[in-house]
């Protein structure tokens, strides 16, 4: 059971970084456990210093982690600006992501 639920909509109202992230979750990874626990694996390469770099290329989005930020390029739409937010709030929000998902998972099993 979650403490708090997530409030996307507060998220996606704080920046149009948070908004990119948001929108990343939803179109590129949707409802795949496995890609989030990815993410997941990769963050915490970059956390531990296993590894200084890591991109992702998604259908509509293209990330570039560092252990410090996260940069998010929309793929389809070029005069979208290219935004930046640090590795914590990105983590934080694959974080609660991947417990939605489970949400929605332990829900459909209970009915």
């Amino acid at each position: 059971m979650t403490e708090t639920a997530w409030n996307e909509a507060d998220w996606f109202d704080q920046s149009s970084a948070h908004r990119r992230v948001l929108e990343f979750l939803t179109l590129d990874i949707q409802n795949s456990q496995e890609w989030v626990q990815q993410l997941l694996d990769q963050i915490a390469a970059l956390e531990t210093g296993k590894i200084c770099e890591w991109t992702r290329s998604g259908n509509a989005y293209y990330l570039i982690f560092s252990p410090a930020t996260v940069t998010i390029e929309n793929l389809l739409v070029e005069e979208e600006p290219i935004e930046t937010i640090s590795l914590q709030e990105f983590k934080e929000a694959v974080l609660k992501w991947q417990e939605q998902l489970d949400n929605s998972v332990s829900d459909l099993r209970n009915n």
